[in-house]
């Protein structure tokens, strides 16, 4: 019986041993498949890579250079697109992202705008011709302040025929205006609303033409505007600018009851403190007039 209970223990003890064994080769199996699975995962991007034609890979280089804030190496990486490959369809973009590089990394936006100007130099016909000129546009008026140049690089914009023109409108007139040819200025605005009506920028169009009326000394042609403004976009910021300049204008003219009661009408707005000024000062000034009729 002894010797039973021992034969049955020692197949028990083997059968652990062998299940045990069988355990520890699948687990060495399932450890290289994930060893030789990683393996795949990191080196098909790098052999992917190496597939692409060379500007390609200069390109996806340079994009991930700039991830890391490797900003020179990146740059280096484009321009040997341009310089080596030309003909390649990265090669405009390359140039893109080399001006953005220059404007807002270097902050060097002369050099910004060279690339931007031989991007359209070298590739008249590509889309990107469109972004690099509204970046041009912006360093020449807001960097340079070269508003007469800025006329011309906006003009250029409206004439692609494409893109945001009743900004590129907007802009041009606002350059005129720092210039101070304000007729010129009001004619670009009017051409913005005439062509544009449903332009976001139409009420703010609307009150710069009304200050423009109003330098150019039309003073009831600039009230008119202003309350066509204030008809037309009651939810405007630009009303609340309009409605104060109105009862600016009546007060200039001496209807001091009629400029106080506008001001009335702002009370609480963003403008509280300048208009609680100015009412407290109609208020005297009106006081003022009625005391010197009653003592005549």
């Amino acid at each position: 019986m002894e010797l039973d209970k021992l034969k049955k223990q020692l197949k028990q003890e083997l059968k652990k041993e062998e299940t045990g064994a069988k355990k520890s080769k699948r687990n060495i199996w399932i450890l290289v498949f994930l060893v030789v699975l990683a393996a795949v995962i990191f080196l098909f991007p790098v052999y992917r890579q190496q597939q692409l034609p060379p500007s390609q890979q200069l390109f996806a280089r340079g994009v991930e250079l700039e991830s890391l804030g490797e900003i020179s190496a990146a740059e280096k990486s484009y321009r040997e697109i341009y310089q080596q490959y030309p003909q390649a369809q990265e090669a405009a973009e390359a140039l893109l992202r080399v001006g953005k590089l220059w404007q807002y990394d270097h902050q060097d936006e002369q050099m910004a705008l060279l690339s931007y100007l031989q991007l359209e130099h070298d590739y008249p016909e590509s889309p990107l011709v469109l972004p690099a000129r509204e970046e041009a546009a912006q360093i020449v008026k807001y960097t340079l302040r070269d508003y007469s140049r800025a006329i011309e690089f906006y003009q250029r914009l409206l004439d692609l025929n494409t893109g945001t023109p009743d900004q590129y409108y907007y802009e041009i007139a606002d350059c005129y205006f720092r210039l101070e040819n304000y007729p010129q200025a009001r004619i670009e605005l009017e051409t913005l609303l005439e062509n544009y009506p449903h332009s976001a920028l139409t009420a703010d169009a609307l009150y710069r033409k009304g200050a423009i009326l109003l330098l150019e000394g039309r003073v009831d042609a600039a009230r008119q505007n202003w309350l066509h403004l204030i008809e037309q976009y009651p939810d405007s910021k630009y009303r609340i600018q309009a409605e104060f300049d109105l009862a600016k204008l009546l007060e200039e003219e001496e209807l001091l009851q009629e400029a106080l009661q506008r001001y009335q009408q702002l009370e609480g707005g963003a403008q509280s403190l300048l208009l609680q000024e100015k009412i407290e000062h109609l208020q005297q000034r009106i006081a003022e007039k009625r005391g010197l009729s009653s003592g005549n």
